[in-house]
């Protein structure tokens, strides 16, 4: 019975999933046939055309002038001709866009589309290109701004290509798509219409400024904090700058042979010690419901600040960057040192989100291991100094005794705290 019973269920399932299956297919493929229809609406100048035709075929039927019914005829005979170029044209037209993955606020994008023909006797001319604009987060909206190109003529059995230039104001991740390709060729009494299943995703880095040089202050006392680590650091991190005679406790393999074997006694290569930084900063992204213009622009400055922070740190291998950041979520990147950690902390930064209540301690938590080593902490905030209420909250938290020795420095964007240590371009 036991068998049986199973037997029963997973028959049931397997037809469950067929039907799920086939509904999936059936609905892929009426999405495929609606976006390949070629729609087609009269342009003004149809609609006068019609006007005209109208008043020529009523005033023919009145008058019984079998002239103008002629004239008519051949006039809906033209209009016929544009409905059907505009549908023929369109039919069968593929395009592929070239996107790039990311750019920054205020850069200008370039977007390639390459358009095909399939047909071998027909080609295509005139062909409007738009690609609509959506951006999905941090605050979805649909922009009214389109992307257009314009492709002079396609020949049968090839392509053809074009481009246009993108800027975006904003940070986020937006949507590129898809396609609306559209002719008034050749009489332009009309215009054909196609959708093309082609949608895109770009993401808009935050838009980087400047750091002045008193940003050095900021970082001072996290020299102070590393002197320990820094007289830790082998030699082979360091750089080579000139020769010096042997002394006892150097290694063999600091030998230079070719002095050596010159001069008749050991002579060793000379490093310069590097001095590794460390940085250890959150960012608190305070923002209420009823968001106003100020407090917008607070917001993007933060974020902007640790965005050209991470940017400018990563052109320094000895350099070490922790960030944590509390916003509609919390994460933390103990790390940022290579180019691939700061286009990952940028992607992260160009969807965050404000929040009434970010969960500090979950995004200083994260950091927990620089701060060990490093326990000084640049807070870059849209609010004031709430140093206090942390370590209340912390006492009782893993992390508390870590904070109650850390070396807290507050900067409050609403009251201009970053102007000193940085600046928009």
């Amino acid at each position: 019975m036991a068998m049986a019973s199973t037997t029963d269920e997973v028959n049931r399932s397997s037809l469950l999933g067929s039907l799920w299956h086939s509904w999936r297919k059936k609905r892929r493929r009426d999405r495929a046939r609606a976006l390949s229809n070629v729609r087609f609406r009269l342009t003004r100048e149809g609609a006068h055309y019609i006007g005209i035709l109208l008043f020529i075929f009523v005033g023919a039927m009145l008058r019984d002038i079998n002239l103008l019914i002629l004239l008519a005829g051949a006039m809906i005979g033209l209009l016929v001709l544009q409905w059907r170029f505009n549908t023929r044209t369109l039919i069968g037209l593929t395009a592929a866009r070239s996107l790039p993955r990311a750019t920054f606020v205020g850069t200008e994008t370039a977007v390639a589309l390459r358009l095909f023909n399939p047909k071998r006797w027909l080609g295509s001319w005139l062909i409007l290109v738009e690609d609509p604009l959506r951006k999905l987060a941090p605050s979805p909206m649909r922009l009214t701004e389109k992307g257009q190109t314009v492709i002079d003529e396609i020949r049968p059995s090839n392509s053809s290509s074009s481009q246009y230039r993108l800027t975006f104001h904003q940070r986020g991740k937006y949507a590129v798509g898809p396609s609306t390709i559209s002719t008034r060729f050749p009489l332009g009494l009309g215009r054909g219409l196609r959708t093309l299943d082609n949608e895109g995703q770009i993401t808009v880095y935050p838009l980087l400024g400047a750091l002045t040089p008193r940003t050095q202050y900021l970082f001072q006392q996290e020299m102070h904090g590393n002197a320990q680590m820094s007289r830790k650091v082998g030699m082979h991190e360091a750089d080579f700058y000139g020769l010096r005679p042997w002394s006892t406790g150097d290694s063999k393999r600091w030998i230079h042979w070719r002095t050596t074997a010159r001069l008749g006694e050991l002579s060793v290569r000379q490093f310069e010690r590097q001095q590794r930084r460390q940085i250890c900063l959150l960012l608190d992204l305070f923002g209420t419901e009823q968001r106003s213009e100020d407090l917008d622009q607070h917001l993007e400055l933060a974020i902007s600040f640790v965005a050209t922070l991470a940017n400018a740190t990563a052109r320094y291998g000895s350099d070490r960057l922790a960030v944590a950041v509390a916003g509609n979520e919390s994460f933390a990147l103990p790390s940022v040192q290579s180019t691939v950690l700061v286009e990952n902390l940028l992607e992260r930064l160009a969807v965050v989100a404000p929040s009434p209540q970010p969960n500090l301690l979950e995004a200083v938590a994260g950091i927990a291991i620089p701060l060990v080593n490093n326990p000084h902490l640049v807070v870059v905030s849209t609010r004031g100094d709430q140093s206090d209420s942390i370590r209340k909250q912390l006492r009782d938290h893993s992390v508390g005794t870590l904070f109650t020795r850390m070396q807290v420095k507050w900067l409050d964007v609403s009251h201009s705290d970053l102007e000193p240590y940085f600046t928009w371009i």
